[in-house]
């Protein structure tokens, strides 16, 4: 039988290599991996897996497109003959975001490891799953552009959220019991959930002086500065750094180990002044809607107004996913809230992190054109779940 005959009838062969490749992410960094090792662990020639792919990346990419269709199906098939969800007449009994991801471990565990290649922008990829057919369906009107918008990036956050939250549990608990819990939250869920008392500062940092904060702060704006201008992460050296900001290269060093570590305190100044924002004197519950919307309002303004590490996410800057890095800092703020949740604080602090980051985000792209004002009043109906019936899948 010749070669090409062999591979060609071969339907399976795509699947196996395809297979392979996950294997070994789970294990090591795609960088690492070879197309001979892939062939091997796929039992096929390496003349096959040419002949269907011309790299690994091309293998990773067709995986990742599948996967968004085959996540998206799931939703979908699970929606058959349905209308609306009723949250209060519960007819799924899990979530089939949950039940598909339980069916593709390896390649969700690799989606969440953000220590090695190849990343995968995973609001991007959630965004499209969603973005395909709005599922949001008003009660007695119809729903603005705006709020739609506003909705999948909402939805594609809060969903690596509890995907994440779950793993982060061991995934112990089954994909049912992680979905009872969340139709728990999502049928307590308040708008004033976003907003906190003040957490005590760490002793270590208060102790810390001006002059370090001032080196910090110059070293902070003088990266942010050249990934502006250079237009590309990589492109910027501790060199050009320290240059900039006028610090010796071994003051640098005193302060930050890496470009990365530098990267990582920016990130931490943001998610710092966007709690500020958010952090109220007294309980969250006492919150009125026109509170609500004036620290919504403040929100808005400041990520118009300041130029921070998180408008560079979607750009094309080349800079490392910093959404992982901003739900932790910003559910360590939440976990530390006294509140009475019934689905538990870690899935709320998960929950409204990502719905957070979702709001930030829609606000950096479509959201840009309206005003603070606007924008803070229509979330306010978004999270009024009296207005509207929200499949929340």
């Amino acid at each position: 039988m010749s070669y090409d005959h062999d591979h060609l009838t071969n339907e399976s062969t795509p699947s196996k290599i395809k297979e392979a490749l996950l294997k070994l992410l789970i294990e090591k960094d795609i960088r690492h991996i070879t197309s001979k090792e892939i062939a091997e662990l796929a039992n096929v020639s390496r003349g096959a897996l040419y002949f269907y792919y011309e790299d690994k990346f091309d293998i990773f990419e067709e995986i990742v497109q599948e996967q968004k269709e085959g996540l998206q199906k799931a939703i979908f098939d699970s929606l058959n003959g349905f209308d609306q969800i009723n949250l209060e007449e519960m007819k799924l009994k899990v979530l089939p975001s949950l039940s598909y991801v339980a069916t593709q471990i390896p390649f969700f565990l690799n989606m969440m490891d953000r220590n090695k290649m190849p990343y995968i922008n995973f609001h991007a990829f959630f965004f499209e799953v969603f973005n395909r057919e709005i599922m949001l369906t008003p009660m007695k009107e119809n729903v603005s552009d705006t709020l739609k918008d506003m909705y999948v990036h909402y939805r594609a956050l809060y969903t690596y959220a509890i995907i994440l939250f779950w793993f982060k549990e061991g995934m112990e608990p089954s994909p049912e019991k992680i979905s009872q819990r969340y139709w728990d939250l999502v049928s307590q869920k308040r708008y004033y959930w976003m907003f906190g008392v003040p957490i005590l500062p760490d002793e270590r940092e208060d102790r810390i002086d001006r002059r370090v904060i001032r080196t910090r702060q110059a070293l902070q704006e003088a990266m942010v500065q050249l990934i502006i201008e250079k237009k590309d992460y990589s492109a910027v050296t501790i060199s050009d750094i320290t240059r900039r900001s006028d610090v010796r290269r071994a003051t640098f060093y005193d302060h930050y180990s890496s470009k990365a570590d530098l990267l990582k305190a920016i990130t931490h100044e943001f998610c710092a002044d966007i709690i500020t924002i958010l952090t109220i004197e007294e309980s969250s519950g006492n919150v009125t809607i026109k509170q609500a919307e004036a620290m919504l309002v403040r929100l808005f303004a400041y990520l118009s107004e300041h130029t921070s590490i998180v408008h560079f996410i979607s750009g094309n800057y080349g800079i490392p996913d910093p959404i992982p890095e901003i739900l932790n800092r910003l559910s360590d703020f939440y976990l530390k809230q006294k509140i009475d949740i019934h689905a538990g604080k870690k899935m709320y602090a998960y929950y409204v992190s990502g719905l957070l980051v979702g709001l930030i985000l829609y606000r950096l792209h479509e959201g840009k054109v309206y005003t603070s004002q606007f924008l803070a009043q229509e979330f306010i109906q978004f999270l009024d779940l009296k207005k509207y019936k929200i499949n929340l899948l």
